[in-house]
């Protein structure tokens, strides 16, 4: 069925590129293919292309040539490569080089070596699909051989678009700001993470993954409020975040099984530690009558965090999970009369703040962590490290939670 999101469609990633040697070979030898395609004439044949040409085409098919291997090894269950061959004006977000790209795919097709499917208007975008010599030697090589490009931003800023008129959210959308030295900096303390981690072994399953390259994403209420970077400010970007919980026992740092560690019941005690009040005794989460339905009551808790209303509806998924009889209401009541010292925060959007602070903990985390040598990969409220750094990881954690925010939070072991 076409639609914009069919589940045997992958995103078109602009920032992938031909790293390991096979795939660079094979680069190559498709680039020639597509100069000779493209050259008109006896004369245009035999005169070699200029170096700016050559450079040109050679990154758009390393791209190309990225993400198909990128599907096929790492996203067997996708057969398309979703991409938009629409020429827009770029931002500091967008790759530079690719103007080129629906010329160079048609060239591809054209050598039969990638079928072209065409867009359909609100409803799927144009598919590439590997067919032939490529395909064989994509399903013969390894997902470790794709890499990413320089030059790809780090610090990500986008603003909230409103509703719709029927009330559905609108997408958010990217802000190219202008560069502060608060910018520079943030930039700075992403690069030594990446630069860092980019010299560790990072393997699933016994097999090195593509390359990536972490960003943080800050966000604005309104498109139209000032460029600050102080709400969410959270880490995207490593392939390990989207993992199920069944695969991250499959991770390897450097050979090492690694240690799951989490930040317990932080935002809870975040928003505490922003009222100058202390979390009551026990697990945060528990709310009588609903000791079974613990992941329902954090979503909740959440939610009421993140709404700029009271909650009168449960947040999709949570209704489900819930006894017979739980509405919104009565759910918000629970979580009210168990925290009355977080009831001003309810309803006050006040999760992007704490969302911030969380992640300027983590980033100072993780920087520290560099420093002594040892690998962390992040996830929102937690780091994953070699099982043998587990405790010092801890350790390092707590500190700075402590130092930074003044507030005491336990670290456990998943």
């Amino acid at each position: 069925m076409d639609d914009p999101f069919s589940s045997s469609d992958h995103w078109f990633d602009p920032w992938a590129t031909a790293l390991g040697p096979n795939l660079k070979a094979l680069t190559e030898s498709i680039t020639m293919q597509v100069l000779q395609a493209t050259a008109k004439g006896h004369q245009a044949r035999i005169r070699r292309p200029k170096q700016e040409q050559v450079e040109r085409v050679t990154s758009i098919v390393s791209c190309l040539v990225a993400n198909l291997a990128a599907m096929h090894q790492g996203h067997p269950e996708h057969s398309r490569l979703a991409i938009s061959l629409r020429h827009t004006s770029l931002s500091r977000y967008d790759r530079k080089g690719l103007g080129h790209l629906p010329h160079v795919t048609d060239a591809m097709a054209a050598q039969g070596l990638v079928l072209k499917h065409p867009a359909h208007i609100k409803k799927r975008r144009t598919g590439i699909e590997a067919t032939g010599s490529l395909l064989n030697a994509l399903l013969a090589g390894t997902v470790a051989e794709v890499g990413r490009a320089e030059g790809e931003e780090t610090v990500w800023l986008t603003a909230r678009m409103g509703r719709d008129a029927i009330g559905h959210k609108l997408p958010y959308q990217l802000v190219d700001y202008v560069d502060t030295p608060e910018t520079c900096s943030l930039r700075r303390e992403m690069e030594e993470i990446n630069t860092f981690l980019a010299t560790q072994r990072i393997e699933l399953q016994g097999q090195p993954q593509a390359g990536f390259r972490l960003t943080r994403r800050f966000l604005l209420r309104d498109i139209g409020d000032p460029h600050t970077f102080r709400l969410h400010g959270r880490l995207y970007g490593g392939f390990w975040q989207s993992l199920p919980k069944r695969l991250r026992g499959d991770l390897r740092i450097n050979g090492e099984p690694i240690a799951d560690l989490d930040f317990a019941s932080m935002f809870p005690r975040l928003a505490y530690a922003r009222l100058g009040a202390a979390p009551p005794e026990g697990d945060v989460y528990a709310i009588p009558g609903l000791e079974e339905h613990r992941a329902a009551v954090k979503a909740g808790f959440a939610a009421m965090l993140s709404s700029s209303n009271e909650m009168t509806r449960l947040p999709s998924g949570v209704k489900d999970a819930l006894p017979v009889g739980w509405t919104g209401r009565r759910l918000a009541t629970a979580i009210s009369n168990k925290h009355p010292a977080l009831v001003p925060l309810f309803g006050r959007d006040i999760a992007l703040d704490l969302m911030f602070t969380e992640s300027c903990i983590l980033v100072a985390v993780l920087l520290r962590l560099a420093e002594m040598g040892i690998a962390a990969l992040p996830m929102h409220d937690g780091v994953m490290v070699a099982a043998r750094d587990c405790e010092v990881a801890k350790k390092v954690m707590v500190e700075f939670a402590e130092s930074r925010e003044g507030v005491s939070i336990p670290v456990v072991v998943k």
